[in-house]
């Protein structure tokens, strides 16, 4: 079998990790970032490639390419993505728009184009999912629909492929110290209104932005948990990784008026009621 992974958002954090980590087992490792020469890694084995998300209509000429290039690809690990903060009801339909694209639309449109090297490889397509397509929060409600989203099409996937002898793995992430949170205060800031009804709470909607990173377990750690379990027969449908995944997993099997009471005072939404 190829030993040749694709790994997106290689730029920082889990996904430089992971690209690390498949070197270190003697893979090939194509590495993917809108950047490529940001990408703080040198080997022999590593093919540093840009790749724009936004752009799902350049991917089959990218996939013949490395095809040429390097050969078939047996492992995509389909990493990249960003959290969009702020209260749904306010956010930009464009900005929800992007956030299903980069989260949603792009990593499916990639296996898309990969799929005949991923069958002619017996391959696998890890999708880097997170505890928060089961635990919708306040002020995330775009990051985390499009991370339920992508669960929703991993399941279809896998029952899809089997048949042509590809694997597919879910990984239920939970904090991971990366770039996230300021990422997705970058977002936030950018998408807040001045005249939200929201702004008395802004700190509380800041504070959820980076939230992630709060006792986020090292990237290298999870990145060793996701890279074995994918290596590993019998494959498993989801991997559980990362500080919080299981229990804010177990949190959101809470019976849903109490769920909603708890993350309403949590997220400042009470200090927004009127009195009486």
């Amino acid at each position: 079998m190829s030993k040749l992974a694709l790994v997106t958002g290689c730029s920082a954090g889990l996904g430089l990790a992971m690209a690390e980590n498949l070197l270190a087992r003697g893979y090939e490792v194509i590495a993917t970032s809108r950047q490529p020469d940001s990408i703080a890694l040198t080997h022999a084995n590593l093919h540093k490639q840009p790749l724009d998300l936004g752009d799902p209509d350049s991917f089959a000429a990218q996939a013949t390419r490395w095809r040429a290039e390097y050969g078939p690809i047996s492992l995509l690990i389909n990493n990249a993505g960003y959290g969009q903060m702020g209260p749904v009801c306010e956010l930009p339909w464009q900005a929800m728009q992007q956030q299903l694209h980069i989260n949603v639309v792009a990593p499916l449109a990639l296996a898309q184009a990969l799929l005949p090297q991923l069958i002619e490889s017996s391959g696998t397509i890890v999708n880097i999912g997170s505890v928060s397509a089961h635990l919708t929060t306040p002020f995330a409600g775009s990051y985390c629909a499009s991370k339920s989203a992508l669960h929703s099409l991993n399941d279809a996937m896998r029952c899809e492929l089997e048949p042509f002898g590809v694997k597919v793995q879910c990984v239920m992430a939970g904090g991971i110290r990366s770039n996230f949170g300021l990422t997705a205060r970058e977002q936030l800031d950018q998408v807040f209104p001045d005249d939200s009804r929201y702004r008395p709470i802004l700190e509380h909607i800041q504070e959820r932005a980076g939230l992630s990173q709060k006792n986020g377990s090292p990237a290298g750690d999870v990145a060793e948990a996701i890279i074995t379990a994918a290596l590993t027969r019998p494959h498993k449908p989801y991997i559980t990784v990362a500080a919080g995944a299981r229990s804010l997993y177990l949190t959101s099997l809470l019976p849903r008026r109490l769920l909603d009471r708890i993350l309403q005072k949590r997220f400042g939404l009470t200090k927004l009621r009127a009195p009486g």
